[in-house]
């Protein structure tokens, strides 16, 4: 499971940059990829999309790299299953 959300994660960050960067855990969202808080919530929007969670805009503030965005689904993912 833990492959696929990073692929996908990075193939959103990809689409939205054209990116060919390589991409760790340590990447930065805004100075690494260049988002700015327009790109972070269409972020939000196509993980919440993709992965049906919802993630609150205080969580989404505290997105600074692909680490933090991959924990947070993750997060919300392993929330969600436990229920």
């Amino acid at each position: 499971m833990e492959q696929l959300v990073r692929h996908q994660v990075e193939r959103m960050l990809r689409r939205k940059r054209h990116a060919n960067l390589i991409f760790t855990p340590k990447t930065r969202l805004q100075e690494d990829i260049g988002l700015d808080s327009i790109d972070l919530v269409e972020l939000a929007i196509n993980l919440e999309y993709r992965f049906h969670i919802e993630i609150p805009d205080p969580e989404l503030e505290r997105l600074r790299t692909v680490q933090d965005v991959l924990n947070c689904v993750d997060a919300h993912l392993t929330a969600d299953y436990s229920v």
